[in-house]
């Protein structure tokens, strides 16, 4: 994995959590954010999420790009334009 990748991933987990401090989530409400494998959409989760990237094995950032479908999706578009 280069750090192309891994500076994609944190670039567009800052903008996430952008979008999770305007728009939080009550308990009761769905998170703004769409997730996958079990990631919750929460404000703390992509925190910790993108304080993990700087020491990530290759692996954990493939882990936490797809845990975001944006993200990933993105990510694909971009390895094939």
């Amino acid at each position: 994995m280069s750090e192309d990748k891994r500076h994609f991933v944190a670039s567009r987990l800052d903008g996430l959590i952008h979008t999770l401090e305007l728009q939080a989530p009550t308990e009761r409400e769905p998170s703004p954010v769409p997730t996958a494998n079990g990631f919750t959409g929460s404000l703390a989760e992509a925190q910790r999420h993108r304080a993990e990237l700087e020491s990530a094995t290759p692996a954990r950032v493939d882990e936490i790009a797809a845990g975001y479908p944006e993200i990933a999706k993105d990510w694909a578009e971009k390895q094939t334009a």
